[in-house]
């Protein structure tokens, strides 16, 4: 039977008043196409609200309302369902009201011929999951153009307001003659490189996670994850945050290695960014579970927190929870985008300066 892009089986919808002709049509498609069969119009209504219909084959002739009206008003309510009406050779007006009310894909004239009316079919099939695949195209491209609009705004804002700081310091410091005062402003420039080193780093994992296609292999997440924790052995007060990891994976485990980084970097690096240094005993802790099904990828902390207001936010573009702005305000989003890419999900809990914990469910691959 014929499927859609999402792989799901293609619905077609029969309308016709005679019971004959829709035991006809049922019994020489049902092997082929998954048919449904409805007397009426307003019975075809009915059904396209609980059902996701792909096309819709209508007999013109029928009491109450004819095929024509019926098309006019799925056109208007399912504007992307495939539309064919049946007609008589006589039934002249009635196509040209069809095709100018209706907005027909084809008419097929009566009685059908089953090669015929199945290469209409198919060629309605193929055409409606065109339709539908441009739509989203279009829906993408729409996404895509309005975050590249603020990505360049804000990446620009952000990337100007560190060199400024750097270069203001620079003309201090050249009328500078106090020790003390060249080391404070040596800090200061530190810190802003550090801001600029972060947010090109964001940038970078933004621009591979959308360029970049899936790469499926086996991974030894253990030492992934060590990896992500290694990265940031040098990362502000990271040597204050106690880190611990369980890996809990007792069957291989495949998926994009470029996208799991991507996710645990940003993870475990807010993760002590936002260390609450208040709390005894600030921790990290990483929890993985494989199985044979998906990996569960938890990113703990007893940190500062995001306050309820503001969860539904943190995964927006450049969006920051807290005063804090060493962050870009960038990775959360970056993070989201990577798990989309592999069909995963991700849950936040979160209480303010109680801690956060995200976690991120990835489909497993390796069978």
């Amino acid at each position: 039977m014929k499927k859609d892009h999402n792989g799901n089986i293609e619905l077609i919808l029969y309308v016709d008043d005679e019971e004959k002709n829709l035991d006809s049509f049922r019994i020489v498609f049902r092997k082929e196409y998954n048919v449904k069969v409805a007397n009426s119009a307003s019975e075809g209504l009915e059904f396209m609200k609980e059902n996701p219909v792909s096309l819709v084959i209508t007999d013109q002739r029928m009491p109450n309302m004819t095929g024509v009206e019926f098309l006019e008003k799925i056109s208007g309510l399912y504007p992307d369902v495939m539309r064919v009406i049946l007609t008589g050779y006589s039934d002249e007006e009635a196509i040209i009201s069809a095709i100018n009310k209706g907005r027909v894909f084809k008419y097929v004239t009566k009685p059908w011929i089953k090669e015929e009316l199945k290469q209409t079919i198919d060629y309605s099939l193929e055409a409606y999951r065109l339709r539908v695949e441009n739509k989203e195209l279009i829906h993408k491209l729409s996404k895509t153009n309005q975050e590249l609009d603020e990505f360049v705004y804000r990446a620009s804002h952000d990337l100007r307001a560190p060199i400024a700081s750097v270069l203001g310091l620079i003309n201090l410091a050249k009328e500078e003659t106090d020790v003390e005062k060249l080391k404070e402003y040596l800090v200061l420039k530190e810190l802003s490189v550090k801001k600029l080193d972060s947010l090109i780093h964001d940038i970078v994992q933004f621009s591979r996670n959308s360029h970049i296609r899936i790469n499926l292999d086996e991974l030894d997440v253990e030492k992934v994850v060590e990896n992500s924790i290694l990265k940031y052995k040098d990362f502000l007060w990271s040597e204050q945050v106690s880190k611990s990891v369980e890996i809990d994976a007792d069957v291989p485990f495949s998926s994009d290695q470029l996208r799991l980084e991507i996710i645990l970097d940003n993870l475990i690096s807010n993760a002590i960014r936002y260390a609450n240094l208040d709390q005894e005993d600030p921790q990290l802790k990483v929890t993985v579970k494989i199985t044979l099904k998906e990996a569960l990828v938890s990113v703990k902390d007893n940190g500062i927190g995001i306050v309820k207001e503001q969860m539904d936010k943190v995964f927006e573009m450049f969006y920051r929870a807290t005063e804090d702005n060493t962050g870009s305000g960038f990775g959360l989003y970056i993070m989201r985008e990577a798990v989309n890419k592999l069909n995963g999900k991700i849950e936040l809990e979160s209480n303010q300066n109680i801690g956060s914990k995200f976690t991120v469910t990835i489909p497993n691959h390796a069978s």
